[in-house]
C-alpha cells in the first residue's frame, strides 16, 4: 500500500478515509496486502454508492470470516458506510469479480 495522499482525487474518499482503510487492511491482512477501490467510488464523476474494496494477499485466500471482520472494521471507521470487501490470495484462482477489481480498481 502507498501513502494515502496518492489516491486522493482518484477515488471518492477523503485522505482520512483512505488512511483508515489502509490501516485496517494492514491490521487484518498484513503489510504485504494490496487494497483497491473499485466500482462507483473509483470514479470521481459518480455520486453515492457503497464502498467496494478488493484486497490481494500473499498465499491462499483467507477464510470468509476474515473478510467479514475486516469489512465490519472499515464500516465502523467510515461512520457505518456499507462496505463490500473481497479478499483474494495470490495463490488462488481469481473469480470474475476479482478480475474486474484488479483491472478497474484504483490501488491505494
Amino acid at each position: 500500500m502507498t501513502a494515502a495522499g496518492t489516491a486522493a482525487g482518484r477515488v471518492r474518499l477523503t485522505e482520512a478515509e483512505i488512511a483508515a482503510v489502509e490501516r485496517i487492511v494492514r491490521e487484518h491482512f498484513g503489510a504485504q496486502a494490496e487494497v483497491r477501490v473499485f466500482g462507483s467510488r473509483a470514479d470521481p464523476a459518480k455520486r453515492g454508492g457503497d464502498l467496494d474494496l478488493h484486497v490481494l494477499v500473499p498465499g491462499g485466500t483467507p477464510p470468509p470470516e476474515a473478510e467479514d471482520r475486516a469489512a465490519a472494521a472499515v464500516e465502523a471507521a467510515l461512520d457505518d458506510r456499507h462496505v463490500d470487501l473481497l479478499v483474494l490470495g495470490r495463490d488462488a484462482a481469481p473469480r470474475r469479480i476479482d478480475d474486474i477489481a484488479l483491472t478497474t480498481g484504483v490501488l491505494l
